[in-house]
């Protein structure tokens, strides 16, 4: 009896053996392999159709509603077109991918309402009545116009900026954060939240920083990928950037975690500081001498700045720009643009101004 059982114990202790043998050998190996990082976005299984129909959305919606600043007389829009392209309700898009994609600007958009409320009021002030300090209407600007409210908002580049805001900028920093938090095993899944925030960014795959992108180019850089040159030269942002996505997704294929979380840093600092960078010229632009009394220009600059000072809002959780500071910009750009642009010496813009220099190092 006694050698039966020791043979039985013997035996499962072998079957046990075995299978923790067994389990060993197959156990994948998550350690840093070695990795190439490309000069192009085109990774092999990259894939960010969603976020870029998201922002080919937005530029179809902008494009209707500047409809309005053509020319000198009216140009009537519809309401229930505008609500539309926002929901991407009844076939709107003139891009039929865009209507048939089950996704619209709403549904991940904070503060949805708010900005919403923006795209509405083009329509509300959009009657052909010139606009003053407290009346809202249309304003000259060169051979055009552009429609603001009775404080001097110009609610289309609100409405814009907004989205870039709260939509594009904001989706980016939440989805490379959570990449963050994952496994070098979690790498399909790392792979694809990455992509989808790379889309956000709206550049072709074969970005160029040294290209100068024509209008016409239907790969040209869209909302913050024309940016990147418009008021990111100077602090390189469309070459770090860029050069961040593609190392970091690079890093993911090879398990390099550690290098895949700093290309987040780099790339949310960078993307952070160009809508500074944004905010602080569209700030200044209004007290240039050459600026003094021309409101086409002045109020629509502000209102480019009020749309970057709120994209600020949805910074990543180590922002350089503290609590305290952030409420100070809002409070500033917020006020009536018409008291801001007649205080004696710019007082609010220049505090604006300088709080974004001294923050982000411009």
């Amino acid at each position: 009896m006694k050698q039966k059982l020791f043979t039985y114990v013997m035996m499962a202790a072998g079957v046990s053996t075995f299978v923790a043998c067994s389990n060993d050998d197959d156990t994948p190996d998550y350690s840093v392999k070695p990795y190439t990082v490309p000069a192009t976005y085109n990774f092999n299984n990259a894939s960010y159709t969603v976020s870029s129909q998201r922002v080919k959305m937005a530029i179809e919606l902008d494009g209707y509603l500047k409809l309005a600043n053509a020319g000198a007389t009216t140009v009537p829009l519809d309401q229930a077109k505008v609500t539309n392209m926002f929901n991407n309700t009844g076939n709107p898009f003139a891009d039929a991918s865009l209507n048939t994609s089950g996704k619209n600007l709403r549904e991940v958009t904070s503060d949805a309402d708010h900005f919403k409320s923006y795209a509405d009021s083009v329509l509300l002030y959009n009657t052909g009545t010139a606009a003053a300090p407290g009346i809202g209407g249309f304003v000259p600007r060169g051979a055009n116009k552009i429609i603001v409210g009775p404080r001097g908002l110009e609610y289309g580049q609100s409405f814009v900026k907004g989205i870039m805001g709260g939509l594009y900028f904001k989706e980016a920093v939440r989805i490379l954060t959570s990449v963050k938090g994952m496994a070098a095993r979690d790498t399909a899944a790392a792979q694809k939240l990455w992509d989808e925030a790379f889309g956000y960014l709206a550049v072709p795959a074969d970005y160029d920083t040294s290209k100068t992108y024509p209008n016409t180019d239907p790969n040209r850089p869209l909302l913050w990928g024309g940016y990147l040159a418009e008021r990111g030269k100077s602090i390189q942002a469309g070459g770090i950037i860029f050069g961040a996505f593609l190392k970091g997704r690079a890093a993911i294929g090879g398990y390099d975690t550690q290098v895949r979380d700093g290309q987040v840093d780099i790339i949310l600092a960078k993307w952070e500081q160009l809508a500074a960078a944004a905010a602080l010229n569209y700030v200044t632009a209004p007290t240039a001498s050459s600026a003094i009394g021309n409101y086409g220009s002045q109020l629509h600059a502000l209102s480019e700045g009020q749309g970057f000072i709120a994209s600020l809002k949805y910074r990543p959780a180590n922002s350089k720009l503290t609590a305290a500071n952030y409420a100070a910009l809002a409070a500033i750009i917020n006020k009536d643009f018409y008291v801001l642009l007649n205080q004696p010496g710019f007082t609010d813009l220049v505090t604006a101004q300088t709080i974004l220099k001294t923050t982000y190092g411009l």
